[in-house]
């Protein structure tokens, strides 16, 4: 018996917009951009089949704010995890990454989140252990259907490497969208990645890529 789970980057947010750094709840919200790629994800989801039996989020309002669509589609409620939070960014939150790209550290950390951290922030290897703590303790329950979670870029990221079992310094190897939907199984005890579908971001017309 196995478990799916997809897990779903937010929608664009005034954060994305604004390219600032923001991981303590609540945080900004979608724009409208960031509306119509939340409803789009969850028309995929449907779309394909899925029919969750648990929707996630992270605390942070961007997210929850992102799975409303589905939460309204489907009359489940919306549970919020503080494991589905965005990295904590420690020294840098709040802060625009135009102008923190200026020193040293930051962009080391562009390069290599695992080797080098925020001031008092989280490397990317404790974000995936702690997203992919979650899920393993949520599908290890087991029970029918899907569980359809909302997080965030760096959260996303370190549990697609996991679930390929990649290292976590192989992060310029991946990306995730808005609105992108990461499918991982369970099963086994095992943690296996399935697929990163971009297309779920589509809105529109257009594929949302802030990043």
């Amino acid at each position: 018996m196995h478990t799916d789970v997809f897990l779903v980057r937010h929608g664009e947010s005034l954060s994305n917009v604004e390219g600032r750094l923001c991981g303590i709840p609540p945080g900004p919200g979608l724009t409208e951009r960031g509306r119509l790629q939340a409803a789009a994800a969850a028309r995929r989801l449907l779309g394909r089949g899925v029919r969750p039996t648990r929707i996630i989020s992270s605390p942070l309002a961007r997210a929850i704010q992102s799975a409303e669509p589905l939460a309204q589609a489907t009359g489940l409620k919306v549970e919020l995890h503080d494991a589905l939070r965005e990295v904590t960014f420690g020294g840098w939150e709040g802060r625009r990454t135009d102008e923190l790209w200026a020193e040293e550290e930051f962009r080391q950390w562009c390069l290599d989140p695992e080797s080098f951290s925020p001031p008092g922030g989280e490397r990317l290897s404790q974000i995936a252990w702690r997203v992919g703590g979650l899920v393993r303790r949520l599908a290890a329950m087991g029970g029918p259907g899907a569980i359809v979670g909302y997080s965030h870029m760096h959260p996303l990221i370190g549990l697609v490497l996991e679930g390929r079992g990649h290292g976590f310094a192989d992060q310029d190897l991946y990306t995730v969208p808005n609105a992108a939907i990461v499918h991982v199984r369970f099963e086994d005890g095992l943690l296996h990645f399935v697929s990163l579908d971009p297309l779920a971001a589509e809105a529109g017309g257009e594929i949302g890529v802030a990043l």
